[in-house]
């Protein structure tokens, strides 16, 4: 009898211990690839210091974005500096809203955001340095107008402002807002109002520790509640699916590995993800994947409508078996080799966010529902990557009565030394990627423009890639017809002609020159007047960009000056772009109407010919950039006629 016990002991210990590298091998690889990225748990990994000390530096570029003609940086404190511009004038400051606020923590992590004023102390925009929040959920925001939602606010107003967070993105949305506010709060030494409680919230949150018990007692048959499997997969749907938006995936697990687990402020997720580890380790129940896994639960409820599936056969089971480690093992190996990608694309989980989920992700879910209707859970059975870690967790169990099978054994000691061999792999991996990190500090404090900072600003699909903020602003750039009723200080018109002055002209003869308008009187009249400025009656200013035909003929350019001028005109819109403004092109020339219409309400003397209007004013955010890449249109060194 004793040797009997102490094999089923030696059994128990020998599973036990195969789980044990299943263990280390998800550890190994969540530190191999924090090594690529330096930090592991929100620590720096090459000094061990918190990131956000390193975070707290700011760079030129960013300053930048808001407040051309930054030419230097004045730390005032580790989350604040003043910006001059080379002639040593205060243009603004930069306020970063951590340390404060590191414990308030988005989806995947706490927000690094810069706050910056002008020099009347008042907010130009809002910047994300690098982040870990799903790229979707924040390109929701800037296409909204979120993060300007505080401009031409002072702190005070800022922190008494109610902004309204988007549906569906409310981890997002409310770390931003309450981050800003509590930072701004210190700023303008305002106390901060006491938050109302959120009922919805809180209700929310019942119906899902309800469901967590209800889920539990089912996977172990508690009360007969197995027999109510169809309702409980239909409330794993609509309670963790679409009501929290909560799941386990790779996304989440490497935000947290990089940037630490927020305890307090996800603490839902984190009791589902420890169950979620646990239960499979100690036993061979799947308790996630086959009772709380909404788009689990969402495939077999699709799968009920049709009773009679595909049939593939051994030869199908054997090959969609070994399909899912192979995923597992690209998107491993692809963060390794240092590829950065959207994780939330992997997985179809997040189509449950219906208004921030990315197009291709909702496309991979409605696909696999509709491949539910013929293949029982085709995503869990055939893709999910997720699920390999799970359920190597669980197979074999650690208290399974079976004991005596010797295949069973050997294929145990097979994972041992598969697990052991990937173990030592890793291993060497994040002993190179320390080095790299080591070999390769952030900057911090030089005034130059960190790595892994990066603003956010209306872009173009393609100029999201682009790491050149000057890029990225000639991709931002839109023509803006719809104005707020705030004012255009005299100096950023100034500095907005200027910019106009800078382009190129032929010859150097600069043939122009620039109206600026205030007066809403004659504002409204042009707008009456001209067919297509009718936004000149809501915008701050208008600049009027002219061509002066006497230096133009003096250079013998006569026939250069609209091109002179319309590079000129180029120059203000993306100024505007830059300042966080907004403009549009209204043509006049070579409308004689137009042309007449402008130069009599102006007095322009007849050398003095308008080329266009540009209204001025700040955005309300309802225009947006157009994506106006067409790579048919581009030729390689001849003509290459598009194919029939």
């Amino acid at each position: 009898m004793l040797e009997i016990y102490c094999q089923i002991g030696y059994k128990i210990a020998m599973r036990v211990f195969a789980k044990v590298y299943v263990v280390v091998f998800v550890l190994a690889v969540l530190i191999a690839v924090a090594g690529h990225k330096r930090r592991f748990l929100g620590c720096d990994m090459t000094t061990g210091s918190n990131e956000a000390s390193a975070k707290s530096a700011f760079s030129l570029d960013e300053a930048r974005v808001y407040l051309p003609g930054s030419a230097s940086l004045k730390p005032v404190s580790a989350d604040e500096a003043e910006v001059f511009n080379r002639d040593g004038r205060l243009l603004g400051r930069l306020v970063h809203v951590q340390p404060q606020a590191r414990h308030i923590i988005g989806y995947g992590s706490w927000l690094p955001l810069v706050v910056v004023f002008d020099r009347e102390e008042k907010i130009a925009g809002v910047l994300l340095q690098a982040h870990q929040e799903t790229p979707d959920f924040i390109a929701r925001l800037e296409s909204q107008g979120f993060f300007a939602s505080w401009n031409g606010l002072t702190a005070s107003e800022a922190v008494a402002l109610p902004v309204d967070a988007v549906s569906r993105a409310t981890l997002t949305t409310r770390a931003t807002i309450d981050s800003i506010k509590l930072r701004l709060s210190g700023h303008a030494a305002v106390e901060l109002e006491r938050k109302n409680i959120d009922y919805a919230e809180i209700i929310r949150l019942l119906l899902g520790w309800l469901f967590v018990l209800v889920s539990l007692l089912a996977c172990y048959n508690r009360s007969g509640l197995a027999k109510y499997r169809t309702l409980i997969l239909l409330a794993a749907v609509i309670v963790p699916g679409f009501m929290l938006g909560r799941f386990v995936s790779l996304e989440l697990v490497m935000n947290w590995a990089l940037n630490g687990i927020p305890l307090q402020a996800q603490f839902f997720m984190v009791v589902v993800l420890i169950l979620s580890l646990a239960l499979p380790l100690l036993s061979s129940r799947a308790w996630y994947c086959s009772w709380y896994c909404p788009f689990g639960a969402a495939q077999e409820l699709a799968g009920k409508l049709f009773r009679r599936k595909i049939d593939g056969g051994e030869k199908f089971v054997a090959a969609s078996k070994r399909l899912r480690p192979a995923i597992l093992i690209i998107v491993v190996f692809l963060l390794l080799a240092g590829h950065k990608f959207n994780l939330s694309l992997v997985e179809p989980f997040s189509a449950f966010l219906l208004n921030s989920a990315a197009i291709p992700v909702l496309v991979m879910a409605a696909l696999f529902l509709v491949l539910s209707l013929f293949m029982r859970r085709p995503w869990c059975n055939c893709f999910c990557p997720s699920g390999v870690i799970l359920e190597n967790l669980r197979f074999p169990g650690v208290f399974k009565d079976n004991f005596t099978d010797p295949k069973e054994d050997r294929k145990m000691r097979f994972t041992e030394v598969i697990n052991l061999l990937l173990v030592i792999v890793i291993i060497i991996q994040v002993l190179s990627a320390s080095r790299m990190a080591q070999s390769q500090p952030v900057p911090a404090g030089t005034g130059e423009k960190p790595a892994s900072v990066t603003p956010v600003v209306s872009s173009a699909k393609d100029a999201v890639e682009l790491d050149n903020p000057i890029l990225k602003n000639i991709h931002a750039r839109k023509s803006v017809r719809n104005f707020t009723a705030d004012e255009v200080s005299e100096e950023q018109l100034i500095t907005l002609v200027k910019a106009g002055m800078a382009a190129p002209t032929a010859r150097n003869r600069q043939p122009w020159q620039f109206v600026v308008i205030r007066d809403k009187t004659a504002m409204q009249d042009l707008a009456d007047k001209l067919p297509y400025a009718k936004m000149l009656a809501s915008a701050a200013a208008a600049i009027v960009v002219c061509g002066d035909l006497e230096i133009a003929r003096a250079g013998n350019s006569e026939d250069m000056w609209m091109l002179d001028c319309s590079a000129a005109t180029q120059n203000v819109l993306l100024a505007l772009e830059s300042m966080g403004l907004g403009g549009v092109w209204t043509a006049c020339y070579p409308y004689d109407d137009r042309m007449q219409t402008v130069a009599s309400a102006l007095s322009l003397p007849e050398h003095i010919v308008p080329l266009c209007v540009i209204p001025v004013g700040h955005p309300t955010g309802v225009d947006k950039p157009k994506d106006k890449w067409k790579p048919e249109r581009l030729h390689w060194n001849k003509w290459q006629p598009e194919p029939k």
